[in-house]
């Protein structure tokens, strides 16, 4: 079997040569590890992948392919480095037997508190995969610690196997010297490249969507948090439309209700979930890492489209949930001091949670309201 490690790049994949190697593995926040290098980075993810000898490998693409797949069958490992984020390290996998390819990804986690995310979201997604078919959220596989011991030093790094989305790509809103705003599409193999109008509806749409069918009309957890600055929602341009998919769940975390808000009933609960949504969906950071940035209006109409669809999904599948025509009429019913009250506790929260966030959504949100009063007509 051939092993070979990559960075990945814009420009196409850089081979990892044996000076490289030898560098220090850099870990958050952006400083290099007491002990370990990058050999030792690469090298115990190459370990992970190949436990048992292979088997486990070789039975997941035999699964995978509808045919049998035996440990020597496997010609080919392709280890590249895709992201350094503020949690985990990526890597994605390329498998070559038989003449095919598969690809997978491993999120590696150091800190503690990687540690602790990285099994909630195994165990969320394991969850929410079996929730809707197709699923939007990638399958994971497996997870296990794996221990890198250099004379007296020790590290324990946890890591977890799942899908890799093939062909899809991050993207972020930005603006350019004009100060015209778009999205560019983080193509790390046909380069950065601006998205048509086309694509934006759709990628506002669609991940509008599955976080709205992923919400539970029942107990009201919903997808939280998340983030088009971490990349949560990625993209696959395709002939007839792109389509869109969430990499990861942080949490599964309940609405809570503005205290003051007299009706807690179903309605009120999903008119907060879109609330919160309309204002999510126009938050991103600056390529990706830097401040946050506020999206101009043209995303709403693309929200609500993909919440009401959602919701006609939802009452095909028999769920106890209001018809989109259903809730239209409930949010044409609302008042104006009524909606701000909402919209004033998902403040109270942005401000607790990201100050960045806040700064950007505070001076936005009158604003914001009148394009909501204008959609809803």
């Amino acid at each position: 079997m051939n092993v070979s490690y990559y960075f990945a790049s814009a420009r196409g994949d850089v081979r990892v040569d044996e000076a490289t190697l030898e560098r220090p593995f850099i870990v958050p926040p952006v400083q290099p590890h007491p002990f370990m290098t990058l050999r030792d980075y690469f090298t115990s993810v190459r370990d992970f992948v190949l436990r048992d000898g292979g088997t486990s490998l070789a039975s997941l693409v035999a699964e995978l392919w509808g045919e049998r797949v035996s440990p020597g069958d496997i010609a080919d490992l392709v280890i590249r480095y895709e992201k350094y984020g503020t949690l985990y390290q990526i890597c994605s996998i390329d498998v070559s037997a038989a003449g095919q390819k598969a690809m997978f990804v491993v999120s590696t986690a150091i800190s503690a508190l990687a540690k602790e995310t990285l099994n909630h979201e195994f165990d969320l997604l394991e969850k929410l995969n079996s929730r809707h078919t197709p699923s939007y959220l990638p399958r994971v596989y497996w997870k296990e610690a794996v221990t890198i011991q250099k004379e007296a030093n020790r590290e324990t790094l946890l890591m977890s196997l799942s899908e890799w989305f093939r062909g899809y790509h991050e993207w972020h809103f930005a603006r350019d010297e004009q100060g015209k705003e778009g999205v560019i599409i983080w193509d790390m193999v046909g380069g950065y490249r601006l998205a048509s109008d086309d694509e934006v509806y759709e990628i506002i749409r669609q991940a509008s969507k599955i976080l709205t069918l992923y919400y539970d009309v029942r107990t009201h957890h919903r997808i939280y948090p998340w983030h088009h600055g971490a990349g949560d929602f990625v993209l696959k341009t395709e002939v007839d439309a792109p389509t869109v998919k969430l990499i990861t769940v942080r949490d599964y975390e309940p609405l809570m209700l503005p205290v003051d808000v007299r009706e807690p009933s179903s309605r009120t609960f999903l008119t907060l979930f879109f609330l919160e949504l309309t204002v999510k969906m126009r938050l991103d950071k600056k390529e990706g890492m830097g401040e946050s940035i506020w999206a101009g209006d043209y995303v709403l109409p693309a929200v609500l489209a993909g919440f009401l669809e959602a919701l006609q999904v939802k009452e095909l599948e028999g769920a106890d949930a209001l018809s989109a025509d259903e809730f239209m009429s409930h949010l044409k019913s609302l008042g104006e001091d009524e909606i701000r009250k909402m919209f004033r506790a998902y403040l109270n929260e942005c401000r607790l949670h990201d100050q960045s966030d806040y700064t950007a959504v505070a001076p936005e949100l009158d604003k914001h309201m009148q394009s909501l009063f204008r959609l809803r007509h």
